[in-house]
């Protein structure tokens, strides 16, 4: 009996390590319109700015005083490439790397600069951003522009100038990308440890209406838990000529979007943007795609949340052809809807993923909040040490073929557009059963697929040990 056992004990073992094995891989002039005027009340030299519109034009022309500037060694302003310099009192100017660079002449207390930015009605998107200009109002740019000073026995300090200066008057509103000139309205929602203004020109119809647009970013504010919260947000609401759509800056919290866009819509713009008010990161290029991604995936959920869309309108903007595109390899994107569409389905594989893992107790939010407090740009190696912190486990393989590879992904959720491939079944019902499933499913199959043949052999052993005992007949 001895080696009758000894031999069962191998069987268990094997089926063990079999086990563990899968556990381990598997898983000009004319009558200016005056916008107002705005005063620091931070330290440094005090600076009060006024912002004009000439005539009807698509200039905005922004005119900042320094006083008490006789208590500083030294003085500068540095103007940024989109705004030109077109007077200086007080101050000598300076042309570098594309900027213009001033600096206080002489012991005065005070100096003047006027500083100009042009917004052609016609002017296409760049690289600063979309701006738009009618007869009666205008969506220009803030100039870039840094005071920097230096005190008696002290070093040198610096700010962003507008970032102090964000402001409003009766005509005009001021952030720190945006202005706009013309007579408006503003809206003002309480949200979460902040506040968000939904400014339009006056006379502009909301799409949803403004109760129901105010309701909707205020609860979204409240659902979407991923940090940087505490801040005031600026959305401007336009007509035409602005395009369908919108745009944001999220490092400023702000964003324009076109008056019509409906709340009722798994692509709800109002969402998409106000999403992207939320993302405090800095992205390397390997995560460049996390940027819309995470925006397309959670303007979907919570138009869901909010029982504005259905889930079969949700599942079906998410899912959707599958691209081989690898997401961390711009330049393997054949079409820059990459982000919104594989990148979106990812997101929302990931998001189920954890909360699976974590019975429900965290979710994607956990790891856009990790993001958002992460110091330095995000690489794609930061992304799966969050994911891995968040779901207590590492899903690197699973990402790595998704995220990092070239893998489609045509749906995600049940009943949605299946997989191709022979292994196809199989993948879906991985992916949907979970690692603690599968591995229970794996480990009845592999024994009974083996032990058959293995207590097979060792009854035969079994057998022939007992016919070779002494006094059996043979």
């Amino acid at each position: 009996m001895a080696t009758v056992v000894s031999s069962r004990a191998v069987v268990g073992i094997l089926l063990l390590i079999l086990g563990l094995t899968y556990v381990a891989t598997g898983s000009a002039v004319a009558s200016p319109v005056d916008g107002g005027s705005n005063v620091t009340t931070v330290a440094g030299p005090t600076v009060t700015t006024t912002t004009e519109r000439v005539g009807g034009s698509g200039i905005l022309r922004y005119e900042l005083t320094l006083t008490g500037l006789s208590e500083y060694e030294r003085v500068k302003l540095v103007v940024g490439r989109d705004s030109t310099v077109v007077a200086a009192d007080g101050m000598t100017t300076t042309q570098r790397d594309g900027r213009t660079w001033l600096q206080v002449a002489g012991d005065g207390d005070d100096a003047s600069v006027r500083i100009r930015t042009t917004t052609a009605a016609a002017e296409g998107p760049s690289d600063g951003g979309e701006y738009f200009a009618t007869e009666s109002w205008l969506l220009g740019r803030v100039p870039l522009v840094e005071l920097r000073w230096t005190a008696p026995g002290e070093g040198v300090e610096r700010r962003r100038l507008f970032d102090d200066l964000r402001g409003t008057s009766e005509d005009e509103t001021a952030g720190d990308r945006y202005a706009l000139v013309g007579a408006q309205r503003r809206t003002t929602v309480a949200a979460v440890d902040g506040t968000i203004r939904i400014v339009s020109p006056a006379g502009t119809e909301f799409g949803p209406g403004e109760d129901a647009l105010a309701s909707a970013l205020g609860d979204a504010a409240d659902r979407l838990d991923v940090g940087d919260r505490g801040d005031e947000v600026v959305l401007f609401a336009l007509g035409s000529p602005a395009r369908r759509g919108g745009e944001s800056f999220p490092v400023h919290d702000e964003g324009w979007v076109n008056a019509d866009a409906r709340l009722d819509d798994p692509n709800s713009v109002w969402l998409h943007e106000y999403v992207h008010t939320r993302q405090d990161f800095r992205l390397a290029a390997d995560m460049r795609w996390f940027r819309e991604a995470s925006a397309e995936y959670y303007a979907a959920r919570l138009a869901y949340e909010q029982d504005r869309i259905d889930r079969a309108a949700m599942e079906a903007h998410i899912d959707g052809a599958p691209t081989t595109a690898a997401l961390t390899k711009p330049g393997s994107w054949d079409d820059p809807t990459v982000p919104y569409t594989k990148g979106a389905r990812v997101l929302a594989l990931v998001d189920r993923k954890v909360r699976l893992s974590t019975d429900g107790a965290r979710s994607l939010e956990d790891v856009f909040r990790r993001l958002n407090e992460h110091d330095g740009a995000v690489t794609y190696a930061d992304f799966k040490d969050a994911v891995a912190a968040v779901a207590d486990h590492r899903m690197d393989g699973w990402l790595d073929r998704y995220v990092d590879g070239t893998a489609p992904v045509s749906s995600f959720y049940p009943g949605g557009p299946k997989r191709q491939g022979v292994l196809a079944p199989l993948v879906q019902a991985v992916d949907e059963m979970g690692t603690g499933a599968v591995f229970l499913v794996v480990s009845v199959f592999l024994s009974g697929i083996c032990s058959v043949p293995l207590y097979r052999y060792l009854d035969r052993i079994e057998r022939d040990g007992r016919d070779e005992r002494p006094g059996r007949p043979v």
